[in-house]
């Protein structure tokens, strides 16, 4: 039986080695590769994954088995193969590395002994704790065979504060894990500015709608009122004696034209947190839009739009 096993290791070993030494990745992927800046190891593993950049159909074949989900798959590491769906956007530059990197630790833990795995859990569980902000809520999806893995995979790829136990096990993969968070980094602030911008944007829209909504019946009361006494003024100057003296008529009249002067002011300044809501509303909405592209850029599920310049 011991050499039956042996013998199953030493042809998997092999198989392995024949997959490293017939892989070419194509140009991209090549320096996607460089980029990574993986130690012998790593590359090696990498190599045996056999990465490529995939076009929507080809990744869907692999990598979906529902396009009805709305959740944007990026890559995957299937039947020993890594596929990473091919995202060409300079508005997401370090995707590409970042989802190879993933799929990448995805193959690593594969080839982990249960030993080995075992041994990370503890760091890896204060890992979760000391990031539940950012890691929670995608981790809780998981099936709880596949929440240590993905934890596994999101440490080593979103999170640069790690144990001393994690920095020298993932330094075995890459020279530099702190680069390859930057990949993360730099693709996720576009996402995190639009979405701090679009909060920032509602609670403005929120504060002037709320300042028209009290205005508005302000004004249209104050304006009812001052028609009223405007009336009043033109009844009584139009009746003899009604005014004691010139000088009543006078001061009655200019505290009518400052009043109204006043309400016209107080319409223009309405006027104008019309005009900046619609302003916000505009920014808002193409915030949205441009969120939307973004989304569907990553989603292999439906066809991507070209984001104009």
């Amino acid at each position: 039986m011991l050499a039956v096993i042996v013998a199953l290791i030493n042809r998997d070993a092999l198989l392995e080695h024949f997959r490293v030494m017939n892989y070419t990745p194509s140009e991209e992927m090549g320096r996607v590769l460089d980029d990574l800046d993986l130690t012998d190891k790593g590359e090696y593993i990498f190599k045996a994954s056999q990465p490529e950049l995939s076009g929507r159909g080809e990744f869907n074949a692999h990598c979906r088995t529902d396009l009805s989900v709305e959740a944007a798959v990026l890559g995957c590491y299937a039947d020993g193969d890594i596929f990473v769906y091919d995202i060409e956007s300079k508005e997401l530059d370090g995707i590409r590395e970042l989802t190879t990197a993933h799929e990448l630790l995805h193959a690593v833990w594969a080839r982990m002994s249960e030993s080995e795995r075992r041994a990370l859990v503890e760091d890896l569980d204060r890992v979760l704790e000391d990031n539940r902000e950012i890691l929670g809520a995608e981790i809780a999806e998981y099936e709880t065979g596949e929440k240590q893995e993905e934890l596994y995979v999101r440490a080593g790829t979103e999170v640069t504060k790690l144990s001393e136990k994690l920095e020298k096990h993932y330094a075995e993969i890459f020279n530099d894990q702190d680069k390859i968070v930057g990949f993360y980094n730099k693709y996720i602030a576009v996402f995190r500015k639009l979405e701090s911008e679009m909060e920032e944007l509602a609670k403005q829209m929120e504060s002037l709608k709320a300042s028209i909504e009290t205005k508005t019946p302000e004004y249209k009361q104050q304006a009812e009122q001052l028609n009223k006494e405007i009336t009043e003024f033109n009844e009584c100057a139009e009746t003899a004696g009604c005014f004691n003296s010139q000088w009543a008529f006078y001061t009655r009249r200019n505290e009518l034209t400052q009043a109204q002067d006043a309400l016209q002011n107080m319409y223009a300044e309405i006027n104008g947190m019309v005009e900046q809501y619609n302003v916000l509303v505009e920014k808002y909405n193409a915030d949205v839009l441009y969120n939307d592209k973004l989304n569907d850029m990553i989603n292999s599920a439906v066809e991507p739009v070209e984001i104009e310049e």
